[in-house]
């Protein structure tokens, strides 16, 4: 790949993209690197970009909130059955009905209201 010397000017934009990346060293196995070598190579892009990408994802940027996941404990397992029983008391012991055929012929009936128009 031929580089033009403007990408080498003080002012290019690559040079600066360049100047504010930083660099992070970590160790990983050698099956982690070639899983991750070889996924980057099926995407036809460098295993820096797939893994910043993948960290972009991950990581919140700054000022969003950071939702932690909690462990369900027993009063939350309590609480969850406790709704499920007042759900099927409510429904005469039943859970909810399938809202399939429902939804089908509401589609139907909407689709045949739509060719009147």
């Amino acid at each position: 790949m031929a580089l033009r010397k403007e990408e080498f000017e003080e002012d290019s934009s690559w040079k600066r993209h360049l100047m504010t990346r930083e660099h992070i060293d970590i160790t990983i196995s050698s099956e982690l690197q070639r899983r991750i070598t070889t996924t980057a190579q099926q995407y036809n892009i460098s295993v820096d970009e797939y893994l910043e990408r993948i960290l972009e994802e991950a990581v919140p940027s700054e000022g969003s909130p950071i939702q932690k996941r909690q462990p369900a404990t027993q009063k939350m397992l309590e609480e969850l059955m406790e709704t499920r029983d007042q759900i099927l008391r409510n429904h005469d012991g039943e859970p909810f009905e399938d809202s399939t055929e429902l939804i089908r012929q509401m589609r139907e009936e909407r689709s045949r209201e739509l060719e009147q128009l």
